[in-house]
């Protein structure tokens, strides 16, 4: 594993490796506006609005990674 060559990383508060996992993600994608797939820039587009009519439909964070937690078998 890569976070074998770092092992720093290891050491990282939950908080302060969800940050990092963030800054890398967005290292590798970012593109230019032009680049971007237009079915998924509408897809997305769709989607905000949906949230913005209604944002109590949406869960936090928190609940969504339990339940993919909970529905996981290790």
């Amino acid at each position: 594993m890569i976070v074998e060559e770092f092992p720093e990383i290891e050491q990282l508060s939950p908080d302060r490796k969800l940050a990092l996992a963030a800054e890398l993600f967005e290292g590798v994608t970012d593109c230019a506006p032009e680049d971007a797939d237009p079915e998924i820039v509408r897809l997305l587009e769709e989607r905000l609005a949906e949230y913005e009519k209604n944002p109590s439909s949406g869960s936090p964070w928190g609940e969504v990674k339990a339940r993919i937690l909970g529905s996981r078998d290790f």
